[in-house]
């Protein structure tokens, strides 16, 4: 799909390289001195939230990668990552995508910091406050990105330039840091100065990015929880620094609804009329087996119900490109394709993190507790619009809280986050997903699940020397090479 805004980004970044670079030479024959000129920090706050939306949300990573591993979705044409065989020009093309997403929160940092460019900036926001919120978008960033691919570039990361073959940063260290940077974050903002501008998210309110810092920050402690034996210490620290309390609280990114700002998702599937995906046979076959009201939220009716004979029908996951086609039938008639009027809707909403997350992640470290437990779905219900008399009744008939039922429902709630549902069952195994993939094309003698995505070619070739050691410390760079929290 192609990056609508990408030339964008490059132009402001362009700008701005240029006015905090170069306005030296020329400030005898127009530039004041005194009145420092920089690109506007709403702008590029602004280019920042989109662009990394629009990537994560995107047909290529989150439909052919993360709702493809995590089992959310099925190929139903082109079913290569589906059977671990990833597009090497999508892997090369989202690593720097998601580097230079992040330069944009490098650049309003830098000059927020900038004496000669912090005074000015102020006009957008407090300084604290414009700096805490691009480090909190840098963390769930890079978080992402260690998750994805483990040992990656981070503390020479994003220095253009002066450096161009960065080193690579362990991703225990990584975890340590991005936790420090959250805590440091969350304390810089300053509630009750002027908010920040160009914030899609939150629209300025500075008291809901504090608490998104504190998730996250329960997020990736709990994701050590096999090689960290502090884990529920750091989380419960974030819990009581003030996590999410309510769904009001949920960081979203609502797309405009309108070219060139459409939900990538919408402009794949109505306006390139492609029909790449369905929702799988495992999500449709959980969500009918528990009677779940999601299911016509997260999921259309087969267009042709005479195949099959069910009112839903999922696809089932992995199959070889002849096999699923003649499965779901042109264009997908016989299968249930992820629901129109809200995941592929124009304006859809794009989830960075939710309430009902932080319900069971609350859970887990009690013990499985029921009450976050049910908080948790009814969180989740809440959100995606399913009305409150069918959420008590799903409470009166849903299983008894224990690993598996909470983890499931995690998963369920995770829908359309699929990165986080694959990262989530790698570090617990639930809920049971299809596999091993028999027409799996991963050379290496691999048929599970992938424990991660391998390293960009260009990686190989662009910064040799820090790929290599890279991989020496990893081990290997295989699909099938865990990463250090999931030893």
């Amino acid at each position: 799909m192609k990056k609508t805004n990408k030339g964008l980004i490059i132009l402001l970044s362009a700008m701005l390289l240029l006015t905090i670079g170069c306005t030296k030479d020329f400030e005898d024959i127009n530039i004041d001195p005194n009145q420092p000129t920089i690109s506007p920090t709403s702008y590029l706050l602004t280019n920042a939230q989109r662009s990394i939306m629009d990537d994560m949300w995107d047909e290529w990573w989150n439909g052919r990668f993360g709702l493809q591993y995590s089992q959310y979705w099925s190929q139903v044409v082109y079913t290569e990552e589906s059977r671990y065989q990833p597009r090497l020009n999508v892997t090369n093309s989202y690593w720097g995508y998601l580097y230079r997403d992040m330069m944009d929160l490098q650049n309003i940092i830098d000059i927020n910091t900038n004496d000669d460019t912090k005074g000015d900036a102020q006009a957008y926001g407090s300084n604290d406050n414009q700096i805490a919120v691009a480090r909190i978008l840098k963390a769930f960033t890079f978080h992402f990105m260690t998750d994805t691919w483990g040992d990656i570039p981070y503390t020479e990361a994003l220095m253009g330039s002066e450096n161009i073959a960065p080193a690579y940063t362990l991703q225990e260290d990584i975890y340590a840091d991005l936790l420090k940077e959250l805590t440091e974050a969350q304390a810089q903002i300053d509630v009750t100065a002027n908010g920040v501008e160009g914030d899609v998210i939150y629209n300025g309110d500075m008291t809901k990015w504090k608490k998104f810092a504190n998730s996250l920050r329960m997020r990736i402690a709990l994701r050590t929880s096999k090689v960290d034996v502090n884990y529920m210490t750091k989380v419960q620290a974030a819990i009581t620094a003030g996590a999410f309390d309510s769904p009001g609280d949920d960081a979203y990114f609502t797309f405009d609804g309108a070219s060139p700002s459409y939900n990538p998702l919408y402009e794949a599937f109505f306006v390139d009329n492609r029909h790449d995906f369905a929702v799988s046979q495992v999500m449709i076959n959980t969500l009918v087996a528990l009677d779940d009201p999601r299911l016509t939220l997260y999921a259309d009716m087969p267009v042709d119900t005479s195949q099959y004979h069910n009112a839903y029908h999922g696809m089932p996951y992995g199959m070889d490109g002849p096999s699923a086609t003649s499965y779901s039938g042109a264009s997908g008639d016989y299968v249930s394709l992820p629901a129109a009027n809200t995941v592929l809707a124009a304006n859809a909403k794009a989830c960075l993190m939710n309430y009902a997350e932080v319900c069971f992640i609350k859970s887990e470290i009690a013990g499985f507790d029921q009450t976050e437990y049910e908080n948790g779905i009814t969180a989740s219900m809440t959100a995606w619009g399913v009305v409150a008399g069918d959420i008590t009744t799903y409470l009166l008939t849903v299983p008894v809280a224990d690993a598996e039922n909470v983890l499931t429902q995690k998963w369920l709630g995770n829908y359309m986050q699929g990165l986080q549902g694959w990262y989530e069952w790698r570090r617990t195994g639930y809920p049971v997903l299809a596999g091993p993939v028999d027409g799996a094309l991963d050379d290496t003698g691999n048929r599970d699940i992938a424990s991660r995505r391998p390293y960009p070619t260009d990686e190989q070739t662009l910064n040799e020397a820090s790929y290599k050691a890279a991989v020496a410390s990893q081990g290997a760079d295989l699909i099938k090479t865990r990463v250090w929290w999931d030893q």
